[in-house]
């Protein structure tokens, strides 16, 4: 830490003034400028009348705060000197660091509930408040320590959470990313498998650079134990690896609550579970020895989804595991060259005690977890879905389909990307000249490592037969053309299993939504046509009355007018009429038109319209 004459903010010092009446609480230092965070610096001790196991009477605490206080981040460090130095549930790793400095690096999470607490009623820190801000926090931490001395950071039925933990220095390993999609329904093939290891095979995640899914869990006899349930993993080619797995029957944590950050600490780990880490290693050295391949060993155990609760899935971390040379070479001394030998040289070498784990990025990637945050209903979900034309409207419906939980998906599209498509379109500058639907199908795939997607450049045409074959495996087509021809083909099909056929479309200025849904063996064009008519005459007249909207000099062709958020408005409600249709299987055509309302106030909502404003003005 360094002084500067720097003067601290007299917000700061009003807030620690505010301190004064905490009796437990002692202001020993500060505030002072660090210069390599830039943040203010308060050292405080906080005072607690009984000692606990991990927490002593005392501690000391490094209070950084930002210089817009009352605004900005305040942090609660252990002091290097007299702070704690176990982590705990709600707390970062709290390790000594590499850097000087006055803490250490078990930043509290005091912003967030703990202790059985709700968000919307405890946890609300006083952003703007010069006086009781920095109180507050204060508060936070006092309480937190005596939730921690109590063992009850951690309370009945809040999530499960787990142990922060470092991740690897090797630059090579910085930007890959290593997934699995365990669920409450694989975590059945684990039965009774707790204690054993065996190979884990990787593959590439598609489109999405970087990321290593686990293809295949294998045991020792090289029987598959569970598969990647998503889309097709790709090969790894020069960057092939080598790995295994170990499933232990706890969470692996040293007490109270801190992943293990060395060799030693693992062994010590397992050794309190019954198990020899030694014996997995006597097993797994052999594959790595001289191996080209980097080796990656997963460590997983089950976890609940709530704490108290049985667990349900298992977790896994991922290791990445030191290389090691053939065996040959000078043992150990006093060892021969043989089996014994080149295992005490690796085991008291590069896996000895003090030898750090280099810990993988790793994360469970199966849909529950994507899409926990939003997702459709499973009815909608499980449908394979085939769009025709992926334009604006096409694209931006794709996209939010697949964010929401579809994995089933057919882009129907000959045209390429524009540089005038952008400024609505889910594609970029560095997309033009590419197919659309490589393009969008290349934008889904990288938003869901579960979607397979077929993409088809080519437009839609063909006898009624080629028609019948290309749409049959999907149960829901869905038309964003605006294009006559392309109906009139979809209605000359008939498949012997109904399915849900819509036509999205835009209005003039994409101020209005046709949708048109029916559920049945054969898209209805005639009750299409008669339905939709009076609005396209009145949309015809709006855009004659409008000046044209040209791309520039050299561009003849008037552009429909359409801006990139009144699209997606049109986008988010076509998957709300998708919803409806899915589940009214409607077999009457429903025919809804939403237009965008508007007062004095400004913008009120896409709201449904009955009567194109011509009929209704000249019924007037």
């Amino acid at each position: 830490m360094t002084s500067t004459p720097l003067l601290p903010p007299l917000k700061i010092e009003r807030g620690l003034r505010g301190l004064r009446g905490i009796d437990a609480c002692l202001v020993e230092d500060g505030p002072k400028f660090d210069e390599r965070t830039k943040r203010w610096v308060v050292t405080l001790s906080l005072h607690r009348d009984v000692g606990a196991r991990f927490v002593g009477t005392s501690t000391r605490w490094c209070v950084l705060i930002d210089g817009d206080y009352p605004f900005g981040p305040i942090s609660f460090y252990p002091a290097a000197e007299g702070g704690l130095t176990a982590t705990f549930p709600h707390q970062r790793r709290n390790t000594a660091g590499r850097e000087r400095r006055g803490w250490r690096s078990g930043k509290l999470c005091l912003d967030s509930p703990f202790g059985g607490e709700r968000r919307v009623t405890v946890v609300r820190d006083p952003v703007g408040d010069v006086d009781a801000r920095l109180r507050w926090h204060v508060e936070r931490a006092m309480a937190w320590l005596q939730h921690a001395a109590n063992d009850q950071l951690l309370a009945e039925g809040e999530p499960f959470e787990l142990p922060d933990r470092p991740h690897t220095t090797v630059r090579e390993w910085e930007r890959h990313l290593v997934v699995d999609d365990e669920t409450a329904t694989s975590f059945a093939a684990w039965s009774g498998r707790e204690r054993t290891f065996g190979r884990a095979r990787f593959g590439a995640v598609t489109d999405i650079g970087g990321a290593l899914g686990v293809s295949r869990f294998e045991d020792q006899s090289g029987t598959t134990i569970r598969t990647w349930a998503g889309r097709e993993l790709g090969d790894l080619g020069k960057g092939d690896v080598n790995g295994f797995w170990w499933l232990l029957p706890n969470p692996i944590v040293l007490p109270p609550w801190q992943a293990p950050g060395t060799w030693g600490e693992l062994r010590r780990i397992a050794k309190a579970m019954g198990l020899d880490t030694d014996a997995m290693l006597r097993w797994l050295f052999p594959s790595i020895r001289g191996a080209k391949p980097s080796s990656v060993l997963l460590i997983g155990y089950p976890v609940p989804l709530r704490v108290g609760a049985a667990p349900s899935e298992v977790h896994w971390d991922a290791l990445l595991l030191p290389r090691l040379n053939e065996a040959s070479g000078k043992p150990p001394s006093g060892f021969r060259p043989n089996a014994r030998g080149w295992w005490h040289r690796d085991r008291y070498g590069k896996f000895a005690d003090n030898v750090s784990l280099e810990y993988l990025y790793a994360e469970n990637w199966s849909p529950q977890r994507l899409h926990a945050r939003g997702r459709l209903p499973t009815a909608v979900r499980d449908l394979r879905v085939a769009l025709l034309g992926v334009g604006a409207l096409g694209s931006l419906l794709a996209e939010m389909l697949v964010r929401a939980g579809v994995t089933d998906v057919a882009l129907v599209d000959d045209d390429h990307v524009e540089a005038g498509n952008v400024c609505r379109h889910v594609a970029t500058l560095v997309d033009i000249r590419k197919d659309k639907v490589q393009v969008v199908g290349q934008r889904l795939r990288q938003i869901s490592p579960d979607v397979r997607v077929v993409e088809v450049s080519k437009a839609f045409c063909g006898d009624v037969k080629t028609i019948v074959e290309q749409l049959d495996p999907y149960d829901v087509v869905l038309d964003c053309t605006a294009s006559d021809e392309v109906v009139t083909l979809l209605a000359t099909g008939w498949w012997s299993n109904p399915r849900v056929f819509a036509s999205f479309s835009l209005g003039y200025g994409g101020k209005r939504l046709f949708s048109f849904g029916v559920s049945g063996h054969e898209f209805p064009q005639q009750e299409f046509t008669l339905k939709l008519r009076p609005w396209i005459e009145h949309e015809a007249a709006t855009w004659a009355t409008s000046e044209e909207v040209l791309e520039g000099a050299g561009c003849w062709s008037p552009l429909f007018p359409a801006r990139h958020d009144d699209v997606v408005l049109a986008a988010a409600t076509c998957v709300k009429e998708l919803e409806t249709l899915v589940a009214q299987r409607p077999r009457a055509p429903r025919f809804r038109v939403f237009a965008q309302s508007g007062s004095d106030d400004g913008f009120q909502g896409f709201v449904p319209e009955a009567i194109p404003p011509s009929v209704d003005a000249k019924a007037s």
